[in-house]
């Protein structure tokens, strides 16, 4: 899809994230993932020649899980180059009755999609199903608390300029992470409204190669490695996801043998941080919990996070250094 020129003004972000695409080779298959593990339900749906489509939404979340049926369909590009993964990310604008579309990295594009209040979801070719509104209530998530993209060596300032300049955005944080001999570079860009955060990392050069050199590897180049959602509860949440069916990442112990000295007073004893291997940490706004899911991609490549944050306004960094640092402890006993 080529970039449609357009000034800022055309592209100011009214209202965040309309919704996420993942191009996938069986829609419904995915879509059910979305309905009995994590408490979406089915909005829209839609077929024809070229594609199927089912939207899924749950409160402030839809994700449209689109799969080709023509060879030269962009969703059937899309899981050729890279599998299953999200190929665009769809940004609510002011304007009526407008259609345009922006590439942003890797594979992923931009479309600009207008609503009226109130008005159903659907887009060309999918219709709302009736009863299909996300429910006000009812599952745990929220909505996106933020999209990590990984972007080859280099790609990270022109990336950056390519949102401050044609999108308005603007670097809300940045930071470099060492772990171990392993490192990489991150900026977080966000829309004028903070309706729509990510969180861009690419690989440092010259460190020993780590996970995001093997997203790369295995994706086929940049992209997105994972959504966030935000949850009100995160350890009610995954108690009740994993028992729907959802994988977590498991935490070595050694990770929560100083967490109470490290962190002070938290939201949650330990011992249930421990139990549902919650991480946890603390910038100078707050508190955050984060928790990651499995990766059943079979590139090892697109995961999930549930995130709470307390006032934390940051993104976990300090976990992944202690993750490893635990790791270490463990592997030396």
């Amino acid at each position: 899809m080529s970039s449609t020129p357009q000034t800022r003004d055309q592209h100011a972000v009214d209202a965040g994230i309309d919704h996420i695409t993942l191009s996938v080779g069986d829609a419904r298959a995915r879509a059910a993932e979305f309905v009995e593990r994590y408490g979406f339900q089915v909005i829209a749906t839609g077929e024809t020649p070229e594609f199927t489509a089912v939207a899924v939404g749950q409160r402030d979340i839809v994700l449209l899980l689109l799969e080709g049926r023509a060879d030269d369909h962009p969703a059937t590009l899309f899981t050729a180059r890279h599998g299953d993964g999200v190929s665009d990310i769809a940004l609510r604008v002011a304007e009526p009755d407008r259609r345009a579309a922006l590439e942003a990295f890797g594979d992923v594009t931009h479309t600009f999609v207008t609503r009226s209040p109130g008005e159903p979801w659907s887009l060309p070719g999918i219709d709302p199903v009736r009863g299909g509104e996300p429910a006000p209530t009812g599952g745990h998530l929220l909505r996106v608390d933020h999209i990590a993209v990984c972007l080859e060596t280099g790609e990270l300032e022109p990336t950056v300029e390519f949102y401050r300049r044609e999108l308005g955005w603007r670097v809300v944080f940045e930071e470099d992470i060492h772990v171990g001999a392993q490192a990489m570079q991150s900026k977080v860009v966000q829309s004028p409204d903070t309706g729509v955060t990510l969180t861009l990392l690419q690989p440092m050069s010259g460190a020993v190669p780590g996970q995001i050199d093997d997203f790369l590897k295995r994706h086929g180049g940049g992209g997105v490695q994972h959504l966030a959602f935000a949850v009100p509860g995160i350890v009610a949440a995954v108690a009740e996801l994993g028992a729907a069916g959802v994988r977590f990442l498991t935490t070595p112990e050694a990770y929560y043998e100083d967490l109470e000295e490290r962190l002070g007073s938290s939201g949650y004893p330990v011992a249930e941080l421990r139990a549902h291997h919650v991480l946890a940490d603390r910038d100078h706004d707050g508190e955050l919990f984060q928790i990651f899911t499995r990766s059943e991609h079979p590139r090892r490549t697109h995961f999930m996070e549930i995130i709470e944050r307390r006032g934390a306004t940051t993104f976990g960094s300090n976990n992944i250094r202690k993750l490893y640092e635990a790791v270490e402890r463990q592997d030396a006993e």
